[in-house]
C-alpha cells in the first residue's frame, strides 16, 4: 500500500510540474510578442523525478509533497526572470540616431547705450572745448604768420628752380642755333669761293651772269646768317642774365627760409608740448559732446571771425555778437534743460553756471 502511495504522489507531482512549465513557457512568450523582441530559445526544463523511500510515516509523506511541490516553482520563476533577461541582451536592435537637443542659439545681446550725458556735461564739454582750443588759437597766433610765410618761400624757390633750368635749357638751344649759323656761313663761303673760280673758266656771258647770281645769292644769304646769329646771341645774353639774377634771388630765398625756420624752430619748442596737452585734452571733451553737436560747433567756429562757437552771457547779451537776448531765452539757458543758441549769430550760449564750474 505504501508503494502504491509513493507512485500516485510522485505521478501527482510530474503533472504538477509539466502544467507548471508549460503555464511558465506560455508566459514567456506573451511577454516576448509584448515586446516585439526575436524569440529566444528556451533551455529544456529538466524534471528530476525523486524517489521516495517507501518505509516513512505519514508524516514523512507530508514533506516531500511540500518540497516537490515547492522546488518547481522557485525553477520556474527563475527561469521566466532568466526568459526576460536574455533577449533584452541578445536582441541586437538597430541603431536609431539619437536626437541631439536642439541648441537655442542666444539672441545677440543689443549693444551697450552709451553713458547718457546730461545737458548741463554737454555745456560744460562744449565751454570747455571752446576755451582749449582757444588757447590753441592763440599759441599758433603767436607764431604768427611765419609757417605761411615759410611755405610761400618754399613754393618760389621750387619755382624758380624750374625756371633756371628751363632758361638754361633755352640758352643751350641758343648756342645750337647759332653754331649750326656758323657752320652754314662757312658752307657759304666755300660755294662762293667755287663760284668765283667757275667765272674764270666762263664760256659765255650767259655762264657768267648765273654765277654771279649764284654768288651774290649765297651773300645775302650768309648776311641773313649773320643777323640770326647776333638775334641769337642777344636771346643768349638776355638769358644768361635772367639766369643769374634768379640764381641770385634763389639764394637769398634760401638763406632766409633758414633764419625763417630757425625762428618757427625757437617758437615751437617753447609751446610744443603745451600745445599737444590741449590738443588731447580736445580730444577727450569732444568724446563727451554728440557728434551732430560736435559738427554744429566746428561749422559755427569755421564760420566765427575770431573762431568763438559757445560764448557766455553778459550783461543780457551774447558774448559773441553782443545783441540783447530776450529774458524767456536767458530763462532757457539757465534751466540747462535743452542747448540755446543765439538768433542772430548763431552761436551756442552758456550762462554764469557753466562758467564756474568749468573754471572750477
Amino acid at each position: 500500500m505504501a508503494k502504491k502511495e509513493n507512485k500516485e504522489v510522485a505521478e501527482v507531482t510530474n503533472v504538477a510540474e509539466v502544467e507548471e512549465v508549460k503555464e511558465t513557457k506560455k508566459a514567456a512568450k506573451k511577454t516576448t510578442k509584448a515586446k516585439a523582441e526575436p524569440e529566444v530559445e528556451e533551455e529544456p526544463v529538466e524534471v528530476k523525478e525523486t524517489k521516495k523511500p517507501a518505509k516513512k510515516t505519514a508524516k514523512a509523506k507530508e514533506e516531500p509533497e511540500a518540497e516537490v511541490m515547492e522546488e518547481p516553482k522557485k525553477s520556474t520563476k527563475k527561469k521566466a526572470v532568466k526568459a526576460d533577461e536574455k533577449p533584452e541582451a541578445k536582441v541586437e536592435t538597430p541603431a536609431v540616431a539619437e536626437e541631439k537637443p536642439v541648441e537655442k542659439k542666444e539672441a545677440p545681446k543689443p549693444a551697450e547705450d552709451p553713458v547718457e550725458v546730461s545737458v548741463e556735461q554737454k555745456l560744460v564739454a562744449l565751454y570747455t572745448l571752446q576755451q582749449v582750443d582757444s588757447k590753441i588759437d592763440e599759441i599758433r597766433a603767436y607764431r604768427g604768420n611765419l609757417p605761411l610765410e615759410i611755405q610761400d618761400m618754399e613754393d618760389e624757390i621750387a619755382g624758380l628752380e624750374t625756371r633756371v633750368t628751363n632758361l638754361k635749357e633755352e640758352s643751350k638751344k641758343f648756342q645750337k642755333e647759332i653754331a649750326s649759323y656758323k657752320i652754314k656761313i662757312k658752307e657759304t663761303e666755300a660755294l662762293i669761293k667755287k663760284y668765283e673760280e667757275q667765272q674764270n673758266n666762263v664760256r659765255n656771258n650767259r655762264e657768267y651772269d648765273s654765277l654771279t647770281k649764284e654768288i651774290e645769292y649765297q651773300t645775302l644769304d650768309i648776311q641773313l646768317s649773320e643777323k640770326r646769329i647776333k638775334e641769337n646771341t642777344a636771346k643768349e645774353s638776355d638769358v644768361t642774365v635772367k639766369v643769374n639774377d634768379a640764381q641770385e634771388r634763389l639764394a637769398e630765398l634760401k638763406n632766409e627760409l633758414t633764419d625763417k625756420k630757425d625762428e618757427l624752430h625757437s617758437l615751437v619748442e617753447g609751446t610744443e608740448k603745451e600745445e599737444e596737452q590741449l590738443l588731447e585734452r580736445s580730444a577727450e571733451c569732444e568724446k563727451l559732446v554728440e557728434d551732430r553737436l560736435l559738427v554744429a560747433y566746428k561749422r559755427i567756429r569755421k564760420n566765427a571771425r575770431n573762431g568763438l562757437a559757445v560764448v557766455g552771457i553778459h550783461n543780457e547779451a551774447c558774448g559773441g555778437c553782443f545783441n540783447r537776448i530776450p529774458p524767456q531765452h536767458q530763462l532757457d539757458i539757465c534751466t540747462h534743460k535743452k542747448i540755446i543758441v543765439c538768433e542772430y549769430c548763431g552761436r551756442i550760449l552758456v550762462d554764469k553756471d557753466i562758467i564756474a564750474q568749468y573754471e572750477a
